[in-house]
């Protein structure tokens, strides 16, 4: 049966005002009620377009994902600018967004999610890693177009690289949180920047 548009807005509607709180205070500190609570609708109004908790994280991850990355890949996809000033572009914007527009105390949803619930849901898992796995493919793209303009060594496998680079990004957004200063994150940037 085909949703209505009233049907899909009410549900974004919910899954942004809960989205906010699964990001800010994590999955299990965040109730049906909280959700409900911020949406300002009925908690049978949750179960209405929700099977569950989990799959409402699971949509709301997919949001996040559908929202937060198109302005990051448009700068990895700008033609107009060589490949590895575009990576340079990239992890300079990602940084930018962490440490101004989320104040250091956010970080990554995907990366909070994974943090907390990889090892206890499947399917919030498995929503991450196909996420995480569609950006990391987009960044690969440009390193091996760096790679065969001879912007960067070609003797390293680009998969390779953009794991190791994600990898630490993630950690340095972690560090980011522990220690309330975006200190890890710039470090980041600058140990990108130099290994290109």
């Amino acid at each position: 049966m085909l949703q209505s548009t009233k049907h899909g807005e009410k549900m974004d509607f919910l899954i942004e005002k809960g989205m906010m709180l699964l990001w800010r205070k994590g999955y299990n500190a965040t109730s049906v009620k909280d959700i409900v609570d911020a949406a300002e609708v009925p908690k049978g109004s949750f179960y209405f377009y929700f099977d569950s908790k989990e799959d409402f994280a699971v949509k709301a991850l997919e949001m996040y994902f559908d929202k937060t990355f198109p302005p990051a890949l448009e700068i990895l996809q700008d033609k107009t600018i060589g490949p590895k000033q575009r990576l340079i572009n990239f992890y300079e914007f990602r940084a930018h967004i962490i440490k101004e527009e989320f104040d250091c105390k956010m970080g990554c949803m995907g990366c909070n999610m994974a943090n907390e619930m990889a090892e206890h849901s499947e399917a919030i898992r498995k929503t991450i890693e196909n996420k995480v796995n569609l950006v990391k493919g987009h960044i690969s793209e440009v390193v091996e177009e760096a790679q065969n303009f001879g912007e960067m060594d070609d003797s390293i496998d680009a998969m390779d690289w953009v794991n190791f680079v994600e990898d630490a990004g993630r950690g340095a957004m972690v560090s980011m949180k522990e220690m309330d200063s975006s200190y890890s994150v710039d470090n980041f940037v600058r140990m990108v920047k130099r290994m290109l």
